[in-house]
């Protein structure tokens, strides 16, 4: 599921004590979402609706009672157009990211080709080995000496001076 689903309430029903609302896949178009609104009662007399609940695969996002449809819209439609890379990486960079608004994922995506991913990569060690073999830095020296070499320290030291963070998805790294 690449979609973000959206549980949209009639708010002058819930004040009377009635639940009467439906669930809209993003990106909906302007003709779809205004179905909805007619079938949950949105008219002259109960004019505002909001968000009771969401279902998205991104932990990290989070949307309010009062988040802006059009705006949702907008950030589905970017998620619908990442390739599965790309969807990967994102995820990655809004679990490094931390907690982060609808506006600040769409400025994330946006960003999407400053930021590395090096999958697998999840600890200092594998920091290490990873940055060891593509510098070549133990290039020639022989495997008796070579497997005395510190990759977790290696891998630390690396993780610090880099603007980078460990997740479940591997290694991000902000180019920014």
């Amino acid at each position: 599921m690449r979609r973000i689903n959206i549980y949209i309430t009639n708010l002058g029903r819930y004040n009377e004590g009635m639940l009467i609302g439906e669930w809209v896949k993003l990106p909906v178009d302007q003709n779809e979402l205004q179905n909805v609104l007619n079938r949950i009662g949105i008219n002259e007399q109960y004019e505002e609706y909001f968000i009771t609940d969401y279902e998205t695969l991104f932990s990290n996002l989070h949307i309010n009672e009062y988040s802006s449809i059009s705006e949702l819209n907008d950030l589905a439609d970017k998620i619908d157009s990442l390739a599965d890379c790309d969807y990967d990486k994102l995820a990655a960079v809004l679990e490094s990211e931390g907690s982060t608004s609808v506006a600040e994922v769409i400025e994330l995506i946006d960003a999407l080709d400053s930021f590395d991913l090096l999958e697998g990569v999840d600890t200092d060690h594998a920091i290490g080995e990873y940055f060891a073999e593509e510098s070549f830095l133990l290039y020639g020296i022989p495997d008796s000496i070579s497997r005395y070499f510190d990759y977790e320290s290696y891998g630390r030291d690396i993780r610090l001076e880099l603007n980078c963070c460990i997740t479940s998805f591997g290694l991000v790294i902000d180019n920014r």
